[in-house]
């Protein structure tokens, strides 16, 4: 069980850039490999203790019941940048077409606890390969899907910020986060083919003016299978990280600004604020 264990972990790190959705390999092979394990080894996934609430959500999802589905979430519940997360159970019902549509519903809904769900060491409890994630408690502290709603108030977001930023980094195809630490104002945005630039401001200064430092060509690196990952920007002696937890431990900051001159680290600043 060991060496098939470790198997399917090592195809469980097969992600895209973001580490918010599984490549369509890794879920074929995935799919494959957990069908031909026995039943014994579903068992092992996931311990009893934890069935009752994971039956819960799903009983919720095939019920369609939206009060209990944002019962069971955990709060602030964050989606897709840059949409704003969702505070509390009573945002959760007004904003629901954001968060579930007809798809994740049913893959909620059709999932077998026993063999579908299984615990991933300390970043919780996962559905499949990712679709969904909840703790230890029984809250729901990830879902890896866009809907429809989400998707056109994504666009609609990234055309008010564009309209907002200096025009020498108005272009790009994607943006990846835009962070407050306590003296920057930073801003990762994708240019394509999995580029990335990265732009800060002194505090105090507005996003129209002028970013004080300009990085491109950056990297991605996806630590685990909880969706955090790093960016990396190099100039010079100088390496810029912008490190992401999706999934931490209580009171972890959603995100560090690390930077190194010549591998020795000189700037070390934690997120004050997402924006």
């Amino acid at each position: 069980m060991k060496l098939t264990h470790s198997i399917a972990m090592s195809i469980k790190v097969l992600f895209n850039r973001t580490g918010t959705r599984i490549g369509l390999l890794a879920t074929v092979l995935l799919s494959t490999f957990w069908g031909a394990l026995p039943a014994s080894a579903d068992e092992e996934r996931l311990p009893a203790e934890y069935r009752p609430f994971v039956q819960q959500l799903v009983d919720a999802a095939e019920a369609r019941d939206h009060q209990a589905l944002a019962n069971q979430m955990k709060y602030p519940f964050k989606l897709e940048y840059p949409i704003p997360a969702i505070k509390n159970p009573s945002e959760m019902l007004t904003r629901f077409d954001e968060v579930f549509d007809d798809a994740i519903l049913n893959s909620i809904a059709s999932s077998r606890v026993g063999q579908n769900w299984q615990t991933m060491g300390w970043r919780g409890i996962m559905l499949g390969s990712g679709e969904v994630w909840m703790d230890f408690d029984g809250k729901v502290i990830g879902i890896n899907h866009q809907t429809a709603r989400a998707a056109k108030l994504k666009a609609e977001l990234i055309a008010r910020q564009k309209s907002g930023l200096h025009p020498s980094v108005r272009e790009y195809k994607s943006p990846e986060l835009m962070w407050q630490t306590e003296k920057f104002t930073i801003r990762i945005d994708e240019l394509g083919d999995s580029r990335y630039r990265y732009a800060s401001w002194a505090k105090g200064k507005a996003l129209s003016d002028k970013p004080d430092l300009v990085l491109k060509n950056g990297t991605v690196r996806v630590d685990g299978t909880g969706g955090n990952h790093t960016y990396q920007f190099k100039s010079g002696p100088y390496r810029y990280e912008c490190v992401v937890t999706v999934l931490g431990e209580r009171g972890v900051p959603p995100g560090e600004l690390v930077v190194y001159k010549n591998d020795v680290e000189i700037v070390h600043q934690p997120v004050i604020k997402v924006l």
